[in-house]
């Protein structure tokens, strides 16, 4: 006998797997109101959590699948229909939707009805979204809208899809700016509670760059070789200038971090201090475009990169009265003023620096 079909806006058998260590996926098939079976999946920590997290994607998706589309629905019923149409879609991006969907679009313009989704409102939308939040959100916003209007339109609720007829999303560059010092522990306190953060394992890796302000390409070089956990030192080799390579003293509570790390974190190929999850070194550049992903979640300014760590170590060290030699030789920086002093001493790293820096991290 053939197997019964499975009904619309329902799912199949889940089944949930460890597919590395602290890292479970809950898999599941989903039918949508198109007769098509789609693979529908959550990853987290433990099996409950991933298994509560698909089922919470199922309701969601069961719910939006009896929002009929019609000129009076309203833009935050429409965004539920989209998500669940986009439900397939690999886990990155249906987070980045929905993410805009509920914390972008919907508390700003989800009570407006299709029908007074106008392109002048949208545009007006998209404005204070950029100048809030940046252009990378401002592009999501866009992209997705235009896909709610797309499924409006499909449904006759609009005649044409009025995001097609708004400016494009211009990327204005952004330089880093310093992290308020009275905002840092704040804001490593909750990249401490990002669930992707903490599933690449990024947390310890920014919480360093934070408290010292190392160059991200410094950071995913350091070896345990370069770690002096008894004498609260780290070396610093991989640098672009020669003044770049020093060894610096590191705050206090710095040093429970990287203990706690060296004991936890497992052999790797290149004894790296920071590997990915597959303890290989880390790409720079991948780390950056995972930090910009996480500054979106997190609605922090698009200037706040890893240089912005840079700059508010500058600035602890300037206000707790560090010389510009003192500062210069934490950093790495290259002055030619005072090669010769910061070339004979660039190995020491003051201790003022890092009771400096400690005292920012703990408030």
């Amino acid at each position: 006998m053939a197997r019964p079909r499975t009904p619309l806006s329902s799912h199949g058998a889940i089944s949930v797997v460890e597919i590395s260590p602290g890292r479970w996926r809950a898999r599941t098939r989903y039918r949508f109101d198109d007769g098509r079976l789609r693979q529908v999946e959550r990853f987290a920590a433990t099996k409950a959590k991933a298994t509560t997290s698909l089922r919470a994607a199922l309701t969601t998706l069961q719910s939006a699948s009896g929002v009929e589309v019609r000129r009076e629905t309203k833009l935050r019923d429409l965004g539920k229909r989209f998500l669940q149409a986009k439900a397939g879609r690999a886990p990155r991006t249906v987070e980045a939707y929905t993410h805009s969907v509920e914390r972008v679009i919907g508390p700003r313009i989800g009570d407006l009805s299709i029908a007074e989704a106008t392109p002048d409102r949208l545009q007006r939308f998209l404005d204070v979204v950029a100048l809030e939040n940046g252009p990378g959100a401002a592009k999501t916003a866009r992209a997705v809208l235009s896909g709610m209007m797309g499924l409006a339109a499909r449904s006759d609720a609009v005649r044409a899809n009025p995001v097609r007829e708004l400016a494009a999303v211009e990327s204005t560059r952004q330089g880093a700016v310093a992290v308020p010092l009275d905002e840092l522990a704040g804001i490593l306190e909750r990249v401490a509670a990002d669930e992707r953060l903490v599933e690449v394992d990024m947390v310890d890796l920014l919480v360093f760059i934070a408290g010292t302000g190392v160059r991200i390409s410094e950071a995913c070089a350091l070896r345990w070789d370069d770690v002096d956990l008894a004498a609260g030192t780290v070396r610093v080799t991989k640098s672009k200038t020669s003044a770049g390579e020093r060894r610096i003293t590191v705050p206090a509570a710095l040093l429970g971090m990287l203990g706690d790390r060296r004991v936890r974190g497992g052999p790797n190929d290149d004894a790296v201090v920071f590997p990915t999850v597959l303890g290989r070194e880390r790409n720079p550049r991948a780390a950056a475009r995972e930090w910009a992903a996480a500054r979106e979640r997190l609605e922090l300014p698009e200037g706040y990169t890893f240089h912005a760590f840079r700059k508010t170590v500058a600035t602890a060290l300037d206000q707790a009265g560090l010389t510009a030699r003192d500062v210069a030789e934490y950093l790495g920086h290259t002055n030619p003023a005072l090669t010769q002093t910061v070339y004979m001493s660039k190995t020491v790293g003051g201790r003022r620096a890092a009771d400096a820096l400690d005292s920012v991290l703990r408030k």
